[in-house]
């Protein structure tokens, strides 16, 4: 995935391929899409064949209030980001656990 650009002082940390299942006023539905983890943001790229499937945005560290686990169906896989401005992101990846535990610590160290 090279479908985005480092700011000065980024560094890239983790690539998975995972699913979104909610944007803030959009997006509703499951979008899959590879995630890109920096020491910054998390970069999600949709990869959907039809426009409304290439979604593509970023979450940066310092403005998330909250990460929690939740169930996606019946998969363990959510990842339920909730903004200090009080929109939420819906992310779905399997090993959900090291995925957040990654997010906490970037989280405390901006």
């Amino acid at each position: 995935m090279k479908n985005y650009e480092l700011l000065p002082g980024e560094e890239s940390v983790k690539e998975a391929g995972g699913d979104c299942w909610e944007t803030p006023g959009s997006l509703r539905n499951q979008v899959p899409g590879k995630y890109m983890f920096t020491n910054r943001r998390i970069i999600f790229v949709g990869n959907g064949v039809i426009e409304k499937l290439r979604v593509r945005f970023e979450i940066p560290y310092s403005e998330i209030q909250s990460v929690t686990p939740y169930r996606v169906v019946f998969f363990s896989t959510g990842i339920l980001i909730r903004m200090k401005n009080g929109d939420s992101y819906r992310l779905s990846l399997r090993k959900r656990d090291q995925y957040i535990a990654m997010i906490r610590n970037y989280m405390d160290m901006v």
